[in-house]
């Protein structure tokens, strides 16, 4: 599968120490504990050099579909040579089925194969993909209720302290991986019908399915009069570029940073005032 070119800044060049090895840590632990701290003290014991970048952990437990929705930009920023251990598991100590994928840019990502990386598969695409066997790269004793510590993020440490990819496990083919359904918009006459994709959590802007190119290609363009409905609300609202262009406390929509139709208050929380929540079907049509 063809992916976009990845634009981050290489982590070598002319003059630049050698690099610090990327780990990059999704999970839906939380910061309330120590959970977090405890995983980033066994990468460190078992890749002392490692650069540790902290995805989110702010992950809704159990909810596979928005940690996949939060890795997805990753390998579009992050160096071709990052590692990333994505944790949302639950089915830990039940399923030992976590896999480390490759993509073609080189990016490493270790998860369960539960449809986490159902976005990296299909927007950043496959070179190789094994399952997590192998006893070098997992814990000693793996605690059944923490797999994502003791399999997951232990495995890509170790590929971040120099084990080759190869040696994690055996190889599996691509059409192995687990994907979840991912819903496209359609059309229906003159209405664009998508669904809330994500809730931006700390603001409570609504990020939609319905892209930019979706929006582009039906003329629609910004300052645009736009008829909305979602859930039980109906607002007619302009394409904005930004927040400050409407009135504080105003709805708007907009294009947010993911290249998704947004629908915001400016200074506000769309989700709250309306009731909004993943899921809902969203239409939109010019007005």
């Amino acid at each position: 599968m063809s992916a976009p070119t990845n634009t981050a800044a290489p982590s070598t060049g002319p003059g630049l120490l050698a690099p610090r090895p990327i780990v990059g840590l999704l999970t839906d632990f939380g910061l309330v504990d120590d959970a977090v701290g405890i995983c980033k003290g066994m990468v460190l014991s078992i890749a002392p050099h490692a650069n540790i970048v902290d995805v989110t952990h702010d992950v809704t437990p159990f909810d596979i579909y928005e940690a996949g929705l939060y890795i997805r930009d990753s390998f579009r920023y992050f160096p071709a040579d990052a590692v990333f251990a994505c944790v949302t598991f639950p089915h830990t100590g039940v399923q030992d089925n976590a896999i480390g994928l490759r993509t073609p840019q080189g990016h490493t990502y270790f998860a369960p194969n539960n449809g986490l990386l159902t976005r990296i598969v299909k927007e950043a695409g496959v070179a190789e993909v094994r399952r997590i066997t192998a006893d070098k790269v997992r814990r000693p004793v793996i605690d059944p209720t923490f797999y994502g510590r003791d399999i997951v993020i232990s495995a890509a440490a170790h590929i971040a302290n120099g084990v080759p990819f190869s040696e994690i496990g055996e190889e599996i083919e691509a059409s192995e991986i687990t994907l979840l359904e991912v819903a496209e918009p359609v059309v229906e006459g003159d209405w664009i019908i998508g669904e809330v994709a994500i809730l931006d959590k700390n603001y409570g802007n609504v990020w939609t399915s319905i892209t930019r190119e979706f929006l582009d290609a039906r003329g629609i363009a910004f300052d645009a009069e736009l008829e909305i409905e979602i859930g039980d609300t109906r607002i007619i609202t302009p394409l904005r570029r930004t927040f400050g262009e409407t009135g504080e406390g105003e709805p708007l929509a907009y294009i947010a940073s993911r290249d998704q139709l947004g629908l915001a208050l400016n200074q506000g929380d769309f989700a709250a005032r309306y009731g909004v929540e993943r899921g809902h079907a969203v239409r939109v049509k010019a007005h």
